[in-house]
């Protein structure tokens, strides 16, 4: 089996065990990169709620648990990868054993390839093609929110990203925009789209905020 590339986060409430983490993380896979994300204190939830598809209010108890402070993203190479029910078994069995270690969920990891394409799009706002071609860098910083989590700069910024999740097409349509995916439900979060109550025909209407404005748009799954 070929290998597979995953991503394991340590959250700001666990990185005093950071060295002895990545000490094992070295001896069970290959990190690639490695990257240090401060989020703001004041969209932390929103943040977490666009990573976890979960409404999340501030102050929430997930929040409070991780911590608000910069957390490690770790993406590793399994050369080795052993599936059990259609995850990587591997990742899952050192991602529990960490958690057991700390006694509480301060361990992220992509159970499956698809699982790390969406986070690392989230997190980085790259796919995979792009992670492998940068190839392997020392620690990266990275201050700021997930991308639209407030407002998105100009339309090109939200459809760019949206063009990097697999199988999806967008098509401009009069002032709107109609994207076809296999993966809608991770464009709408990706877009942080709200379904719309504006009189478009047709539906999967939902619309994006674009600077003060809200754009349009159409989401539709295809097989």
């Amino acid at each position: 089996m070929d290998r597979e590339l995953h991503l394991f986060i340590i959250w700001n409430n666990a990185r005093f065990m950071e060295k002895q983490i990545l000490n094992d993380i070295k001896k069970k896979f290959e990190i690639f990169q490695t990257y240090e994300i401060t989020w703001s204190e004041q969209n932390f939830a929103k943040n977490l709620s666009r990573f976890y598809g979960k409404k999340l209010p501030k102050s929430c108890k997930k929040e409070k648990e991780v911590g608000l402070g910069p957390f490690l993203v770790v993406l590793v190479h399994d050369n080795h990868p052993k599936m059990i029910n259609n995850r990587n078994h591997n990742i899952v069995a050192t991602k529990q054993s960490y958690r057991h270690l700390l006694g509480k969920n301060l361990i992220h990891a992509s159970d499956t390839t698809q699982e790390a394409t969406e986070n690392i799009l989230f997190l980085l706002g790259k796919n995979v093609k792009e992670i492998e071609e940068a190839g392997e860098r020392p620690v990266q910083q990275i201050s700021g929110d997930i991308p639209g989590s407030i407002a998105w700069k100009h339309i090109d910024e939200a459809l760019n990203l949206a063009k990097k999740v697999p199988f999806t097409k967008i098509i401009s349509y009069k002032e709107s925009y109609l994207i076809h995916s296999r993966h809608a439900d991770i464009i709408r979060r990706i877009l942080n789209a709200t379904p719309c109550r504006f009189k478009i025909p047709g539906r999967h209407k939902y619309y994006i905020k674009v600077g003060k404005n809200k754009q349009p748009i159409y989401i539709r799954k295809v097989v």
